[in-house]
């Protein structure tokens, strides 16, 4: 990993990265209006779209679209939308937790399965009963943010609507979600599912403070010595700047920055990324650590 930093937070601003587009296997694509013109946004046709698929917490569904274009060389975020179609009528449910700045994405069976039990009406694990087959819709929003991760108005796009025909969820009833507390502080554990009981046991997470809301709260007693950590909402590997797999940091890119507390407290912004907190010679202790994905901000309060 490799460790640069920053001053001043005005640097952020000069970090810009350039995706390259996928290819485009349809010409039909929708624009934006004078402002901002968005051109050759196609999610394309999987290749598994008429076989049968059984979602599991283990297993992922490829989505690939092509990249629109803003006239700008920029990040461009993505988040994708699942729904079901039934005789006919599209019946949409919530967008994935996780968001993309890649165009080749591998979604988690687990999030699949968790909207399409929402959009079912189950609340608890005695409500469930298994559907079946079913054919399963996905579409693809994008959109351009700030340097502090807020949406540049504007700039908001939908995709085409692809569909897989047998697609089948399994009894994953929503809970408060998890982030994972991963870093020098935790000792930098792959995110993966072998090692979530030891980060468990270590007490190495934060949970929503209620369903479905993406307020996370929770206390962690972080080690004396150099501290660096980010977070990661979900335990499928590392990720990468273009694809962070649920990795949540001050920026994209695999860099740390160093940070102060200021009268015990630290505010800033998060996005998806790989861009880890770094507070030198930090001396242990209690950390209230507040993470809110609706407004894409951190708040860390020593106690």
């Amino acid at each position: 990993m490799k460790t640069i930093y920053f001053k001043s937070s005005v640097l952020f601003a000069a970090i810009a990265m350039l995706f390259t587009a996928c290819d485009s296997d349809r010409d039909d694509n929708p624009t934006l209006g004078p402002n901002h013109t968005a051109s050759e946004f196609v999610v394309n046709t999987s290749a598994v779209a008429d076989q049968y698929i059984q979602l599991s917490p283990d297993n992922t569904v490829n989505l690939t679209w092509t990249q629109p274009n803003y006239g700008v060389n920029t990040v461009v975020n993505y988040k994708v939308q699942v729904g079901l179609k039934e005789n006919g009528n599209e019946k949409w449910g919530e967008y994935l937790e996780t968001g993309f700045t890649s165009c080749n994405v591998n979604i988690s069976g687990e999030e699949i399965a968790k909207v399409l039990c929402k959009l079912d009406g189950f609340k608890t694990e005695d409500d469930y009963v298994d559907q079946g087959f079913r054919e399963v819709i996905m579409r693809v929003a994008a959109n351009i943010q700030t340097t502090s991760s807020k949406l540049i108005e504007g700039t908001e796009i939908l995709s085409n609507v692809v569909s897989f025909k047998h697609m089948a969820a399994y009894c994953n009833i929503p809970t408060k979600a998890t982030l994972w507390v991963i870093g020098s502080c935790s000792g930098w554990p792959e995110p993966s599912p072998g090692n979530k009981q030891k980060l468990v046991e270590g007490g190495w997470f934060i949970t929503e403070t209620e369903i479905g809301n993406k307020i996370f709260n929770g206390v962690v007693e972080m080690p004396e010595g150099d501290l660096t950590f980010r977070f990661y909402s979900k335990l499928t590997g590392w990720g990468s700047d273009d694809n962070p797999e649920g990795s949540i940091g001050w920026q994209a890119k695999d860099e740390s920055a160093n940070y102060e507390f200021s009268g015990g407290v630290f505010s800033g912004s998060c996005m998806p990324g790989k861009g880890s907190w770094s507070f030198p010679g930090f001396t242990g202790g209690k950390m209230n650590i507040t993470v809110d994905l609706n407004k894409n901000t951190v708040k860390f309060e020593l106690q």
